[in-house]
């Protein structure tokens, strides 16, 4: 990664055990991650649902935009497995931040606005089996928000006739991948709901 010894004396290598939630949709980012070993779920909480969005594995970094911008979490974190992460303080980031070139500085701003818009609309590509019934799933809510809008009595009674068929078509699907997803030997790109942590 390039770091140098004063950053890696600064950056703290933690393992957390299987289910730990490491920070809350809404909460204030008061560290970054970057993880060495496991996978990190992340959801988002909607009402009384829990949307899973992605699952992030080694090497990859999570949970930076809150920390640089100083807004709220767009989501939950936790781990999936037991996970060693290297824990980047706010501290340690502004420091950075602080010290980069202005312009470059006002890009990784305007980039990370950016990324905030792709968010809302985007979904991983999928990696296994379970991905692609969730990337289903996820079709047929944005269907059924269409329906939300103002549509015609008919088109309104043919969608909810095909969405409930779907909808039982995916429960199947989500079985038949959750019976058989130890002989799919590709990670999940997006969490299980069942493996969502409860509470």
């Amino acid at each position: 990664m390039g770091l140098t010894p004063l950053d890696e004396a600064s950056i703290e290598v933690v393992t957390f055990p299987k289910g730990k939630v490491l920070f809350r949709q809404g909460a204030r980012g008061d560290a970054a991650y970057i993880v060495n070993s496991g996978a990190v779920g992340i959801f988002r909480e909607t009402g009384d649902r829990k949307i899973p969005l992605a699952s992030v594995r080694k090497g990859e970094l999570f949970g930076e935009m809150a920390v640089i911008d100083n807004s709220p979490r767009m989501a939950t974190a936790f781990t999936l497995e037991e996970s060693t992460l290297m824990v980047i303080s706010t501290d340690v980031m502004m420091d950075k931040m602080n010290k980069a070139d202005p312009f470059i500085k006002a890009l990784v701003l305007m980039l990370m606005n950016n990324l905030r818009g792709v968010h809302d609309s985007y979904t991983p590509k999928s990696r296994s089996l379970l991905d692609s019934v969730n990337s289903l799933q996820k079709q047929s809510e944005m269907v059924a928000r269409f329906m939300l809008s103002k549509v015609t009595p008919d088109v309104r009674a043919d969608l909810d006739v095909k969405l409930a068929a779907l909808d039982d078509v995916v429960k199947e699907l989500r079985r038949i991948a959750m019976t058989y997803r130890g002989e799919d030997r590709r990670n999940d790109a997006i969490p299980s709901e069942a493996d969502l942590p409860q509470g």
